[in-house]
């Protein structure tokens, strides 16, 4: 691939401080490494009559589950991700843990074959609990969110909603792009710059007010900086994708006030080694003639435990109904001679590694993880790097404009560790670093236009509190924790619109839960100090500092209702492209201009949920109110410069709300056979306060259902999705016509001794429907992709 070997990256001088940062973020991992060894040998000493002491403080879990219809137990695991316990399910259904901390855990047991579920178990010292566990085939179960909380909790147990992708659910939904993989769930939209760049909005909101984390930590790439620049993550290599909003959030940053999204996977393993176990997955599209191939294994022996994931990924250019352009299409209305049914440029080659080791000790683990991650993309045809035209000169065809592609690659190293054993007031310690080296260029045939460098290093600490019981019917749980980022930035060409910045960052932060009755209260805040030197001139640096905070009340009525709602104050400190950008943006068709005097946003946010759990109807209506004051946007200013607009960044005080809905019906279960009807939709307002009108690219009325069929080894789908014109437009946006979309998919599912082999046949806009998306920059020039097909074939073993 051509992208393996990077001539435009032979550029010297935009180097010298991305070396010394990998040499420091080198000696950082080192560091944290040998405190956290040195920390887990003096706390907890590993000798054999340390463990048996330890071992005489312990309890045991004995476990049954009972599949439907004598269904074969194959490949299924329990585990308990707070400890880091994992144990597979013998063939008769039963299981075993032992050595468990006393506590009280939520248990989870997952059958590839059949589904998920999960309860609670408490643990006394020296006595044996036992479970009895009945699963069913596709029936809905309560989502365990390891992001959201530091015990586990269920959605129906936090303040605001949160989304969870795994398994079935997320190869069925799963695209080449994280933001495409998650359109279609409530309350998500995608930026769709292309199949290549395409990231989450999440009401309304993104860029840098959307956190993407990799197992915690931040993704490392650019994507925030530009809606052209790609996601560093691939869906494709994910265990599961959690989506958090509210009081959660401030766990990983104040700036996310819409949300975080944590893609979760084993490049670190965090449970000890079961023999080899892994999946390998071929699939085909043919809206692009796309091919991909992806292999994950997992094995280990004694306290080690490995891990080695490999992905490739090509396309060509996508095919549309009609014509790619707006502007074609009235070209070809005037009887001009211009060609359709394709997007132009829109091809992908991507492909990426990683390998991680975990040592386990008697009460934790550390392991480390290093992998990269490479990308070669197109634009879409008619995003042109020249100037607009002027009055009076000579108009030029499409075939002069030199086709834009990216290059990308990163360079990743993590390192993940935790004592799960009891120490001081704490129940346990967790640490996690990630450091990224991130370059790209953007290409104008052979000619380098502009190089992009973006090199990160990020540190997370934290301290899980013990459960204590204030009263007979009062609990306390939580977590502290402390976090460093930093980052250095750097554009390096003709088009570079932002100057080299350095960005320190650091965090104090707290989540706490207290239980009382049928309440639950969670109560989070964080302090968080940032100072950004651009160009290493003291007289243009800039420090912000922030305190944010929330308070969330879940009730819970019964078993089956509860009402969850959510208060909280967030300070997003201005990022440096909105501090000092100065230059052409292509992808925004915009010529930017940044603020130093910009102040600290602070948003004031309302959610209400009500939430139903019963067998025969689940689902979640959410009503939300985010007020800002100081909200950070692009004013335009009325001016022109290179042809293009003139736009500065800005602050005006701003109001979003809307509504969000999921539910689920059970219509049929009868003897292995099971069908339900999933229904989906949200609406957002978003508004410039004081008559300064709408916000631009905010997402319509989006409506969705869909019946779906599971039995042993058949599953199918039929799906709608409707989503309205969009007329609300912002100053010089144009509005978006409305389209639907119909989807269906049909799977087979061979079992045998101790593998599975999933066939899944997908069709996606099956009545080839133009569709543009107004969130998107390219709606006019690259519509939504028209009539697709695709197979995909997974072993798992």
């Amino acid at each position: 691939m051509r992208i393996l070997s990077m001539p435009s990256f032979k550029h010297p001088s935009p180097r010298r401080r991305g070396s010394s940062f990998a040499l420091r973020s080198c000696l950082f991992l080192c560091l944290f490494a040998c405190l956290f060894a040195c920390l887990f040998a003096s706390l907890f000493p590993t000798g054999l009559s340390a463990q048996e002491g330890a071992t005489s403080q312990k309890g045991s879990i004995v476990g049954n589950v009972t599949p439907p219809h004598d269904h074969d137990m194959v490949l299924a695991t329990a585990r308990i991700a707070e400890l880091a316990l994992k144990v597979d399910i013998r063939p008769d259904g039963s299981f075993l843990f032992t050595g468990v901390q006393p506590g009280t855990y939520v248990l989870e047991v997952r059958v590839p074959s059949i589904g998920a579920t999960a309860e609670r178990v408490t643990v006394q010292a020296g006595q044996t609990s036992t479970l009895e566990i009945v699963l069913q085939p596709g029936s809905h179960f309560d989502e365990i969110l390891v992001t959201a909380s530091p015990n586990n909790r269920s959605s129906l147990d936090l303040a605001t909603p949160t989304t969870s992708l795994d398994g079935d659910e997320l190869t069925l939904r799963l695209q080449s792009s994280l933001g495409e993989t998650l359109s279609q769930e409530a309350g998500i939209s995608s930026t769709f710059f292309g199949p290549g760049a395409s990231r989450p909005i999440i009401r309304g909101l993104g860029g840098d007010r959307v956190r993407i984390l990799e197992s915690g930590v931040g993704s490392g790439d650019a994507s925030g900086v530009s809606a052209d620049h790609a996601v560093s993550v691939d869906p494709g290599q994910a265990e599961r994708i959690e989506v958090l909003r509210g009081p959660a959030t401030l766990l990983y940053g104040s700036s996310a006030v819409g949300g975080v999204v944590n893609v979760i996977d084993e490049r670190i393993p965090t449970h000890r080694a079961t023999g080899l176990t892994g999946d390998v997955t071929l699939q085909g599209s043919s809206v692009d003639e796309g091919r991909s191939t992806s292999i994950n294994l997992n094995g280990g022996s004694g306290r080690w435990a490995w891990h080695v994931d490999g992905t490739h990924r090509q396309t060509d250019d996508y095919e549309v109904p009609g014509f790619a352009s707006l502007q074609e299409e009235e070209e070809h209305d005037a009887e001009e001679d211009v060609e359709e049914g394709l997007v132009p440029n829109s091809d992908i080659e991507s492909q990426g590694a990683r390998v991680g080791f975990t040592y386990f000790g008697v009460n934790g683990f550390l392991g480390l993880s290093v992998g990269g991650f490479e990308s070669d993309y197109g634009l879409p045809s008619g995003l042109g790097h020249g100037h607009q035209e002027t009055e009076g000169e000579e108009e030029e065809g499409e075939d002069d404009e030199e086709a834009v592609r990216i290059d990308m690659q990163q360079r990743r190293i993590d390192l993940k560790g935790e004592i799960t054993r009891p120490f001081s007031i704490f129940r346990g310690l967790r640490l996690r670093v990630g450091s990224t080296d991130y370059e790209h260029a953007e290409l104008e045939g052979e000619e380098v236009g502009t190089l992009f460098f973006n090199d990160s290093l990020e540190g997370r600490l934290e301290l899980v509190q013990k459960s204590r019981q204030l009263s007979s019917s009062t609990g306390l749980n939580g977590t502290l924790g402390l976090q460093y980022f930093e980052r250095d930035f750097e554009a390096v060409g003709d088009e570079a619109f932002l100057p080299p910045t350095h960005t320190e960052r650091w965090a104090l932060f707290t989540l706490q839960e207290i239980s009382t009755g049928p309440l639950l209260w969670q109560l989070g805040a964080r302090f968080e100090s940032q100072h950004t030197d651009p160009d290493g001139v003291a007289s243009r640096a800039r420090s912000h500092e922030g305190l944010s905070a929330s308070l969330g009340l879940v009730w819970k009525a019964n078993d089956i209702f509860s009402i969850g709602t959510s208060v909280s104050r967030s300070v997003k400190l201005p990022a440096p492209e909105e501090l000092y950008s100065d230059g052409l943006h292509v992808a925004t068709q915009a010529f930017e201009i940044g603020n130093q005097d910009l102040e600290e946003e602070v948003g004031n946010g309302l959610d209400l949920s009500f939430r139903l759990e019963t067998k025969g109807l689940s689902g979640e209506l959410t009503l939300f109110h985010q007020s800002f004051d100081d909200f950070i946007f692009q004013a335009f200013t009325g001016g022109e410069e290179e042809g293009f607009p003139v736009v500065l960044y800005s602050q005006q005080d701003a109001t979003l709300e809307g509504i969000e809905l999921q539910a689920r019906v059970e219509l049929v279960e009868h003897q292995g056979h099971h069908l339900h009807l999933r229904l989906v939709g949200d609406v957002v307002d978003a508004e410039l306060d004081q008559g300064g009108g709408n916000l631009p690219r905010i997402p319509p009325l989006r409506l969705g259902g869909g019946l779906h069929y599971h039995s042993e080894s058949w599953n199918a789908s039929a799906e709608v999705q409707w989503v309205d014109e969009q007329d609300d437009v912002a100053r010089n946006e144009t509005p978006t016509e409305g389209y639907t979309l119909v989807n269906a998919s049909l799977g087979y599912r061979l079992l045998l001794k101790q593998q599975i082999i999933d066939l899944l046949l997908r069709g996606r806009n099956l009545g080839d429907e133009e569709a543009r998306s107004h969130t998107s920059f390219l709606k006019s020039i690259a519509p939504l992709p028209g009539r697709d097909l695709s197979l995909t074939v997974k072993l798992l073993f």
